[in-house]
This record gives structure tokens, sequence and C-alpha cells, in this order.
């Protein structure tokens, strides 16, 4: 496993002709050039990886970590003489390390939702879960599959919480109001459970927006915790400022004190601050905190390849819980005249 070069796009473009991408020369034409100005321009949060075996280059994916804790496994390919020999699981194992080294907890990738068995059994060794589903139909295009590393407040609570049943919802749900996909898991002896409200939509539409935790529910114990975060402009502008709100439901039967902070991307100015004063949430209360936004002018976002979406994350830190939950907002970005 290594980093893509320049000398690496004939066999890059010879994997996408075996895959059916490359129907003639022009397009062949099209994806050599294009792969040769990904080598020479790279970006710092493309990890343009391959995967190098007898002489040549039968393996390549692009792993995005623009926007932490968010991170996107982008067109795995394997050349046909080569699967089923252990390249694809070299290569998604390679991305989960550089993820985790810069504090990417969630993982997605999409993938078709019926008929590429092989990718599914491949992401489900790794821990890979559908989030956002497809039509078998082909009406809603593909669906999105998620993976929380350790360092996340999924994986803890599967931790003490081993035989927990996971459940995805097949279409949007309600939740405080807001439509969105879930997913979750409930241990069935002690109806604990966590419960993830998802913002986006199946595929890479035009208009859409990259998938991402948009809310939460979470109970364990005498300690129950809802969260969503709603924004009030979808639009983000260079030079503009845009709010969003983080509401705040204690659910349980013990008053929490909940500290909060927040990751936003290099440059952008949060009010209030990315780190708050903790707040404490009485049983049966709830809380509503008003977020500003800025995109400084002199500020460049990075050109995400899939999305043109900016999200913010806001983490809450609560008794009984190592890793904090979160609940992200997302805003699309747009070039002021």
């Amino acid at each position: 496993m290594r980093k893509f070069h320049e000398r690496d796009a004939e066999d890059v473009v010879e994997i996408f002709a075996t895959d059916g991408l490359v129907r003639n020369e022009e397009e062949r034409k099209t994806y050599l050039e294009r792969s040769r100005k990904t080598a020479i321009e790279p970006r710092w949060y493309d990890n343009y990886l391959v995967a190098e075996l007898e002489g040549r280059v039968v393996g390549r994916v692009i792993l995005e970590v623009a926007y932490p804790p968010y991170s996107e496994l982008i067109n795995l390919y394997i050349h046909s003489d080569y699967q089923g020999r252990g390249v694809g699981s070299s290569l998604v194992q390679s991305c989960i390390e550089i993820a985790s080294a810069h504090k990417c907890f969630v993982m997605s990738v999409m993938t078709d939702p019926v008929g590429n068995i092989p990718a599914h059994r491949l992401y489900s060794k790794f821990g890979f879960r559908p989030g956002i589903l497809g039509d078998p139909c082909a009406k809603r295009g593909h669906m999105w599959l998620f993976r929380f590393s350790e360092e996340s407040c999924v994986s803890e609570f599967l931790k003490r919480h081993p035989l927990a049943e996971s459940s995805v919802a097949s279409s949007k749900v309600d939740f405080h109001g807001r439509t969105l996909y879930c997913m979750a898991w409930r241990d069935p002896q002690t109806e604990e459970k966590i419960s993830l409200y998802l913002e986006g939509q199946p595929s890479q539409t035009p208009e859409g927006t990259m998938p991402r935790i948009a809310g939460f529910s979470y109970q364990e114990k005498d300690v129950g915790l809802e969260a969503l975060v709603q924004e009030q402009n979808k639009i983000i502008r260079r030079g503009g400022t845009l709010g969003f709100t983080t509401s705040l439901w204690n659910i349980g039967t013990k008053p929490l004190q909940i500290a909060l902070s927040a990751s936003i991307p290099d440059g952008i100015v949060l009010t209030p601050s990315q780190l708050l004063p903790p707040i404490k949430i009485n049983t049966k209360n709830e809380r509503t905190i008003q977020f500003e936004l800025t995109w400084p002018s002199s500020c460049d976002l990075p050109d995400f390849t899939t999305f043109s979406t900016v999200p913010t994350t806001c983490f809450f830190q609560i008794e009984g819980l190592k890793q904090p939950l979160f609940a992200s907002a997302g805003f699309e970005r747009e070039e002021s005249a």
C-alpha cells in the first residue's frame, strides 16, 4: 500500500477499463489526464492510495479527511484479475489507519444497494453498517454505509452492550419535527439504546448534501439525552454569516451537566466559540443554544470531491461516557459574487 504517483496513471486507468468505466479511447484519455493531474496537484485532505502487487498497481482508493470527525472512502476499485487476494482489505485497512490519525472517527462509503455482495462482505468485515438505504429498484440510487471507530460513542456503547440489536429505518422518520434517516442499536435485555438521526440522501445527487449525524437519542441507566441541530440557512457564502441552533432534551431521570465543544473547519469563526462553559439541564427539561458561523473572505475552504457541504460538529460530554455524543450542522458552499 502506498501513495499514488503520476507513473501509476496507466495502471489505474486499466483497472477502470476492467470495471467497464473506460469504453473508448476518448474516455481513456480523459481518465489519464484526470489521474495525472491528481498526482501533480495533490490536496492535503485527499489520500489517494494504490495497492501494488507483482510489480503493477492492482487497486486504488481515495480517502477524504477534510472535515473531522467525518471521512469518506471513495471509489475503491480492484483489478478483476486480482480480486479475492486481500487487496481491497489492505486498502480499507490503510484508510482506517489514516482516518484515525486525522481524528476522523466516522467513515462513510457509498455502495450499490444490491448486486455487489463482495463489496458488502468487505465493508461488513470492517464494521460498516447501513445508515441511509438505497432502493433495490434503483429509484433512489445507492446506499450509505457508516463505520464508527473505537474513539466514538457508538463503539463505546456497543462494548457495554455487545448483544445490542442494530436497526436501520427504510425511509425518513420524524425526530423533533425534522425528517431524517435513522440507524440505532438497542439492548434487548435492558432497553438501553443509542439512535443516530442522519441528514443526507441516497447516492451523490447534484443537489445532495454530505451524509452526517444531525441528531441523536441516548438512554443508558438513569441518563438520557437527545440533541438536534437545525440550520437556519442552508447556504454559506464567502464573507457571510449564518446561524444554526442546537437543541438538547434531558429524557433521563437525573439532572445532566454537559460539557460542550465544537469542531469547525480551519479559518471559520464560530460564535459562541468552540469551547463553551458546561450547562446544566434538569430532568424533562430542554435547552437551545444559538450559534453563528462566519466564513471570512480571506479563508479558503477545502474543495470536497463529492459534496460542497461545510459541516460543523457539536460535542456533548456527559457523565458515564468517555467519548462524547455529537451532532453536526451542514451548509452548502456558494462563492459570493
